[in-house]
């Protein structure tokens, strides 16, 4: 986790200069430095990098007061790499304060925060600090599609708001320092929406490396003639998971490349981490040029990129997709920072007004396979079986067990990004539901409740791929689609939806 700024400021007034409110202001703000700390975030504390601690013994202010202090608080925090600023106006103190010190602070995100106490003024002092923000010049951020300051009131004793405000705050800072990785020159089959304006897309990542898919090949073609690793790899396979080889799409011929693959891709990787490179995220083609060209589908890499094991070791989990889908990558890279968790990814298969089918072909996280952090269960939780298309391959068979979960999609419309999502649930994969399918049933599948109709849904949805983590993620989702300029699209309501997408014109 990151590093937060927190400030308290105070009235200035010399008439008005009271000990029993700066030793209240001085315990709130020790208070949520302490709950920081406590959710695991480092703490820039600018009141006691001014040297305000304990300041009203001497019959001084422990808030800040002054223009000079504002200006300095400012400048502190922009010296360090925090990826939020808490400004703590537990009562009155004078707007220009505030803004002074934003004039130096940088784009960072701000929160005007107080607690629900009656005893003083903080409601008082948050709307009038943002009324000021909204017309002054550190509104340029207004301008550019997001928001200059959030505002909060946290009541005594919940402070989830909070935790979310400042974990999207967290998220948006480290999804632009990282960096995306993608092999084979996009797009995928014909998909151009998978693709996206590279100059717009680095204004939310560090940067976008494209590789060509022949690097791989050939770090597996070296590893294919040592052969050891290779086998050791399959040897731990074939220990904890069923493989059905049928002669033809997988055999251990076929079964060999595709785990060379995942390896040479894996030390690809090495490198550049070696180098420094802050690598979340990557994303792989495939297609053509690897599952018909070189002949065997490349589904270890989806199934094992996503998680921080495989059978050689604990290794650095990247949000990983398939197809070059940069916005599918983002979506994913967004769900993991947010949750920890692996990102599940995949074509939405069927829809119905009950449920959505969610199918990647030939394989997703491992993770997902039975929801466990561990890879011995995960792995006996799947069969490996032939591939249903390209030359040669496996597929890495799986249900997802029924859990909460937020799925999502950055999609573009009109030259502007979009982040959409839905809160819902894995269903238990039914004999009747397993029975219905044919083509890909060998298909790692995650069955969704659907919470709108078929025909709302698919009118509503912005790809074909969508991404998803366990648990509820709606409100940081908002603000992360604040802070990066995106409009938000919840797919939880019918008359919501329809009520947006007539907005936006997307629905007649």
């Amino acid at each position: 986790m990151g590093k937060v700024a927190i400030a308290t400021y105070t009235d200035p007034r010399a008439t008005a200069l009271s000990r029993e409110r700066e030793v209240a202001i001085s315990q709130k703000h020790l208070k949520l430095r302490t709950i920081l700390e406590e959710w695991g975030y480092q703490v820039l504390d600018i009141n006691q990098e001014l040297g305000l601690y304990n300041s009203f013994e001497r019959g001084e202010r422990f808030g800040i007061s002054s223009k000079d202090e504002s200006l300095k608080a400012g400048e502190i925090a922009s010296s360090h790499d925090v990826s939020a600023f808490i400004a703590g106006l537990w009562h009155w103190t004078e707007s220009n304060l505030v803004t002074a010190t934003l004039r130096t602070l940088g784009d960072r995100p701000v929160m005007l925060y107080t607690d629900g106490d009656p005893s003083w003024a903080g409601s008082t002092c948050v709307t009038s600090v943002g009324a000021s923000l909204w017309q002054t010049d550190v509104a340029e951020r207004l301008r550019r599609g997001k928001p200059n300051h959030y505002r909060l009131i946290g009541d005594e004793g919940d402070e989830l708001e909070l935790k979310r405000w400042v974990k999207a705050m967290d998220a948006v800072h480290q999804l632009r320092r990282s960096v995306i990785l993608v092999f084979g020159a996009p797009y995928t089959l014909g998909m151009e929406h998978l693709y996206e304006d590279l100059s717009a897309f680095k204004t939310i990542v560090e940067d976008i490396i494209f590789l060509d898919q022949y690097l791989i090949v050939r770090r597996a073609e070296e590893l294919l003639r040592e052969g050891s690793r290779v086998d050791r790899f399959i040897k731990g396979l074939e220990e904890l998971t069923e493989v059905r080889y049928d002669g033809r799409m997988l055999t251990p011929e076929s079964l060999r490349r595709s785990v060379a693959l995942y390896l040479g891709f894996k030390n690809i990787i090495s490198e550049y981490l070696r180098d420094g490179v802050n690598l979340r995220a990557v994303s792989i083609k495939c297609q053509p040029e690897l599952s018909e060209v070189y002949g065997v589908t490349a589904c270890m890499i989806p199934a094992f990129g996503p998680v921080p094991y495989d059978l050689e070791g604990e290794k650095l989990a990247l949000a990983t997709t398939c197809e070059g889908d940069l916005k599918g990558t983002l979506s994913s890279l967004i769900l993991e920072l947010l949750s920890g968790y692996p990102a599940l990814f995949g074509d939405v298969k069927y829809i119905s007004d009950k449920y959505l089918l969610l199918a990647n072909c030939g394989a997703s996280a491992l993770f997902y396979a039975s929801l466990s952090r561990s890879l011995e269960d995960n792995l006996r939780a799947i069969t490996l079986q032939p591939q249903c298309q390209g030359a040669s391959g496996t597929a890495l068979t799986y249900r997802t067990p029924p859990a909460e979960f937020t799925v999502m999609r950055i999609f573009k419309f009109r030259d502007k990004l979009f982040l959409q999502y839905m809160i819902t649930e894995s269903l238990e994969f039914s004999e009747e539901l397993q029975e219905k399918l044919r083509w890909g049933a060998q298909w790692p599948h995650t069955a969704f409740r659907n919470p709108l109709s078929k025909n709302l849904m698919v009118n509503s949805l912005g790809a074909n791929h969508l991404s998803g983590v366990p648990g509820n993620y709606r409100r940081e989702l908002s603000y992360m689609a604040s802070e990066l300029g995106m409009e938000i699209m919840a797919l939880n309501d019918e008359s919501e939806v329809r009520r947006k997408l007539k907005e936006i014109g997307l629905y007649f």
